[in-house]
């Protein structure tokens, strides 16, 4: 195995500067590439194309390329609009990043733009304390995958109502949805991490749901925001359990926090 030569560089709580034929990269901790230089100067350099690509990350300009949709541009400074509105959260930095590190972002910004047209400016920042926790996955089109147990005849555990079969829509009224975070058990169509819905596996199914973020209404304060309420999801299928307990969950992820 060829060895690596190290590279010479200087590192302080904000930044890391790296000397390259002569010359100084400095990268502060805001840089979108920030963690991949760290982690390739750390491994050392094995060749030519290893310091070629350590040079592109620091390059900013083509760390951030320009971005143009219908409803969202991203500048090459790293500014992201919607609607010609200026937009700058955790999920925005998300996006830039993947962004300046050649990921597809078109799943996120559909995402984005779900989670825009959502009327509650509360359930938008309280959906994102539901994913931050969770590590819960995004589809093509900007939806939500989760987790909901129901009974042995697909019906919901609550009301005994609502068919939750494959292929099924289930919805109410979303002004009879409880919007209030501090109530933890109330009305509304309810999604969880599987944390918590596996726990009321026993004798049911477990399902896998679809929701639009514009369908979240509110995610309650208990168990550490591992359960929703929204208006509207679809079913789009049933976890089979292994013997090891398992399930196939994860073959549906399309981007997460991993």
């Amino acid at each position: 195995m060829a060895s690596r030569t190290p590279y010479t560089f200087i590192t302080t709580e904000t930044s890391i500067t790296c000397y390259l034929d002569g010359r100084g990269y400095t990268a502060s901790s805001e840089h979108p590439n920030y963690n991949a230089i760290t982690e390739l100067v750390k491994k050392g350099r094995k060749n030519s194309k290893g310091e070629s690509k350590l040079v592109a990350l620091f390059d900013t300009a083509k760390a951030i390329r320009s971005y143009v949709g219908k409803t969202i541009n991203i500048s090459d400074s790293g500014v992201l609009t919607h609607n010609k509105i200026t937009v700058d959260n955790v999920l925005t930095e998300k996006i830039i990043r993947m962004l300046a590190e050649g990921y597809d972002i078109d799943p996120m910004l559909n995402f984005l733009i779900n989670l825009r047209s959502n009327p509650s400016f509360a359930a938008q920042q309280e959906l994102m304390l539901f994913l931050e926790v969770n590590d819960m996955p995004i589809t093509p089109d900007g939806h939500v995958l989760a987790y909901k147990s129901v009974r042995s005849n697909y019906k919901d555990a609550f009301s005994g109502t609502f068919d939750n079969s494959v292929g099924s829509i289930c919805a109410m009224e979303r002004g009879s949805v409880n919007d209030d975070r501090s109530t933890t058990c109330s009305a509304g169509l309810h999604f969880a991490a599987k944390k918590y819905a596996g726990t009321f596996h026993t004798s049911g199914h477990l399902m896998i749901l679809k929701i639009n973020p514009a369908d979240v209404v509110s995610i309650p304060l208990d168990y550490k925001n591992m359960k929703g309420r929204c208006c509207r999801y679809e079913v789009i299928d049933e976890v089979p359990m292994a013997e090891s307990g398992d399930d196939n969950f994860n073959t549906k992820v399309v981007y997460d926090d991993n």
